[in-house]
């Protein structure tokens, strides 16, 4: 059984490489994946497995990757250190080779309820808000003008593996506003001035929920082409809510509203 116990090694360098450098990452496509939950998790939805690497602290003899017949290669928990994110990880790290998130991969139910990320920057945000998308039930998260890498660790990490469970899809806004035109779904953009309360507001027919970046507020394509503004009422002295704070507000909003109506 190969086993990594040098820096020098050739794989150990490219592990370091694309964890560090999007550039590499998006020229491979590649990805790296930490934690034996996160690993199941792409290998459930069908990901493509190009590695694993299993520290050699772990005994092998405990998981099931030997009945999937899955091959793999040690490293020593020095070097698997230096990998981990994690202080107290739990020794498994695997490459995965990248979907593909353009519009035309995109299906939709009959009635879907979507999450619009316009610009973001924040990666922790985009984890958090993909992870608020997976427990509310969204059919779909677009990102419009994407600024950060989807594979960024910081995403994986931050959303919990649900980059991974959630339907994603990455375009400018004007592809995506017409394909949404051309599937006659709502837009329903979040603005502090002249908008509605978002509990006031039907959710129950397909829309989707816009989210403009930290910095700003959203574009002026999507004002231009709204059918509603909404807003989070605030009772302090702060006039906005984060990113992921505000699309898990509304969001659940909307998914309860639809639950409601079929019970």
């Amino acid at each position: 059984m190969e086993q990594i116990s040098s820096k020098e090694n050739i794989k150990f360098k490219n592990l370091k490489k694309l964890l560090s450098k999007s550039k590499k990452r998006k020229v491979l496509k590649k990805f790296i994946v930490e934690g034996l939950k996160e690993i199941k998790q792409c290998l459930e939805f069908e990901y493509q497995l190009i590695e694993l690497f299993i520290s050699s602290e772990i005994d092998i003899k405990h998981h099931n990757f030997l009945e999937q017949k899955i091959k793999f290669t040690k490293i020593t928990h020095k070097l698997y250190c230096e990998l981990a994110y994690k202080k107290k990880g739990d020794g498994y790290i695997a490459v995965f080779k990248s979907k593909d998130f353009k519009l035309e991969n995109i299906n939709l139910p009959k009635n879907p309820l979507i999450l619009v990320l316009e610009a973001p920057e924040k990666p922790g945000n985009i984890g958090a808000a993909l992870r608020t998308a997976d427990a509310a039930g969204v059919d779909a998260v677009f990102i419009a003008n994407p600024r950060t890498e989807i594979y960024n660790p910081n995403i994986i990490r931050s959303s919990l593996g649900s980059v991974f469970t959630v339907q994603i899809c990455l375009a400018n806004t004007i592809e995506i506003i017409n394909f949404f035109k051309a599937k006659k779904i709502k837009i329903f953009s979040t603005l502090i001035k002249k908008s509605k309360d978002y509990k006031s507001v039907n959710y129950k027919e397909p829309c989707a929920i816009i989210i403009g970046k930290e910095s700003s507020s959203i574009s002026k394509e999507w004002i231009e082409n709204s059918d509603e503004f909404v807003k989070i009422p605030m009772k302090g002295k702060m006039d906005s809510l984060n990113l992921s704070i505000t699309a898990a507000i509304v969001i659940f909003e909307a998914s309860n509203q639809r639950e409601n109506c079929e019970s």
